[in-house]
């Protein structure tokens, strides 16, 4: 019996769910990735960030009628607005008062807590959608999915490649390469630690964003539904290695799969429990990751592209 279901139509369906769910953790994994590797925050007010961009399209739908693009633009201006003021209003003075990561962690945690009831208090614990989007159903054999599905897993890999490209060949991606790499050098040659920090909290909050709004346009946006998927975007860091948005972007794709692939022998419920397991599992056996150890290779290497930039000209520290 259970040789039927490895090989049958059901296991093949399970597969491309995985895919497409797996698109919207990687999608979400570069997103805390680009913010952890670079300021080494644990950002789990991402969560915040989630919530609020699709929160600012679906309510923009409801209350002013304005059509789907102009609102989706909007969510995402939301999501990207929040994320900077964050990281301004919150982290950005609690490291100038020498607060560790530990209080800097649980700041995050509250604003994630104190987000979820501000939504609840003042929208109400009703779900709102967000609709609009043209969604047909398409059949590949047995295995069916929708025109939206199929629209997220492009947009996301699409995003994750250009944002990758984005970082090895411009500026602003070298000087990023520079803080992760080492913030007291990068700080030395110029660059302004600070006003990276904020572009990396606007480039998080954007990718957090995309995610979020198609969540909203599958389903509804309700208070807490930041949670599980920040959740998930921080196991797939983890799993793909910290330093390596590749990586992470990999790590979320087999957050994905195994979430969706549990469903076959446990009930949905324990796919949390299936995710944690596989992550402590594979930390036993590489700690750093999937694709650490090739990291930190090239650390030893002598690949250091930003060093040859003059900042000083455009960039310097506040």
């Amino acid at each position: 019996m259970l040789a039927v279901l490895i090989t049958g139509p059901l296991v093949e369906q399970l597969l491309v769910t995985g895919l497409i769910s797996g698109s919207a953790y990687a999608l979400l994994g570069v997103s805390f990735g680009i913010v952890y590797s670079t300021t080494r925050i644990f950002h789990l007010a991402n969560a915040a960030v989630y919530t609020f961009a699709a929160y600012g399209a679906a309510l923009t739908v409801k209350y002013w009628g304005i059509p789907l693009v102009p609102a989706l633009v909007i969510g995402l201006a939301v999501g990207v607005v929040s994320g900077a003021v964050i990281e301004l209003v919150a982290y950005r003075p609690m490291r100038a008062r020498g607060g560790t990561l530990l209080t800097v962690f649980l700041m995050s945690l509250g604003l994630t807590i104190a987000s979820q009831n501000s939504i609840q208090l003042v929208f109400g614990a009703a779900t709102v959608p967000l609709p609009g989007f043209p969604t047909h159903t398409l059949t590949v054999g047995t295995v069916a999915f929708t025109t939206l599905d199929l629209t997220q897993v492009v947009v996301s890999w699409l995003v994750i490649g250009c944002l990758i490209m984005w970082l090895r060949r411009t500026r602003y991606g070298h000087a990023i390469s520079a803080v992760r790499s080492n913030k007291d050098m990068a700080l030395a040659i110029g660059i302004s630690v600070e006003r990276i920090y904020v572009l990396v909290f606007v480039l998080g909050s954007l990718l957090a964003g995309i995610a979020a709004v198609f969540f909203a346009m599958d389903s509804v946006a309700y208070p807490a539904m930041g949670t599980q998927p920040i959740l998930y975007s921080f196991i797939a860091v983890f799993l793909g290695g910290v330093e390596s948005l590749p990586g992470a972007a990999f790590g979320g794709l087999v957050v994905g799969l195994a979430a969706s692939l549990t469903t076959l022998f446990l009930s949905g419920n324990y796919s949390p429990v299936v995710v944690f397991g596989l992550l402590y599992l594979l930390l036993l056996i590489r700690p750093s990751g999937l694709f650490g150890q090739a990291k930190e290779q090239n650390r030893s290497s002598t690949r250091r592209p930003w060093v040859v930039r003059p900042w000083r000209s455009s960039m310097r520290p506040e």
